[in-house]
């Protein structure tokens, strides 16, 4: 179902945070089951695919994770309301295909989630992980700068070994 009243989208939201709550306490199977709740209560909400797809990656249940996050991506973008947490979709589906050695769909993500969020650093350094592993060393340390500019300090070193 598709919401679009206030109420029932903080209702979806206070589902989520009893996920959360749950996740902290290690029971994975009850913070599913909450995060599958609030995608129930709004399918437009990003953050339940992302969650429940982070669940599937850590199960190593990598097909079930591409399809949701293809679901929430092709149902989110449709009605965009928080860029940061569409972006957090393409990174972990970036994740996924790295995984299945798809190099090229991968930094396609990247890219994606850093034109929605410029501000994470963890981006820009798994772009530029990628980017050497395919030799393009120049976008790699371009990249790495970056994530060094927005905070990541243990980029350094990465920039140390392999940027002049």
């Amino acid at each position: 179902m598709i919401c679009t009243s206030v109420p029932a989208q903080k209702k979806a939201i206070k589902v989520l945070l009893k996920g959360d709550k749950r996740l902290e306490k290690l029971d994975t199977l009850g913070a599913l089951d909450m995060y599958q709740k609030a995608l129930y209560m709004d399918t437009t909400l990003a953050d339940s695919y992302a969650k429940i797809s982070d669940i599937y990656v850590y199960q190593r249940k990598y097909d079930k994770a591409l399809n949701l996050l293809n679901t929430g991506l092709r149902i989110t973008m449709d009605v965009p309301k928080d860029p940061e947490s569409i972006s957090h979709l393409y990174s972990i589906r970036s994740f996924l295909h790295f995984n299945m050695n798809k190099y090229g769909s991968a930094i396609t993500d990247l890219d994606q989630a850093i034109l929605l969020n410029k501000t994470n650093p963890n981006y820009f350094y798994m772009r530029a992980l990628i980017r050497r592993m395919n030799g393009d060393e120049k976008g790699c340390c371009k990249d790495l700068r970056k994530a060094i500019a927005l905070g990541m300090d243990s980029a350094k070193v990465y920039q140390e070994n392999y940027c002049n």
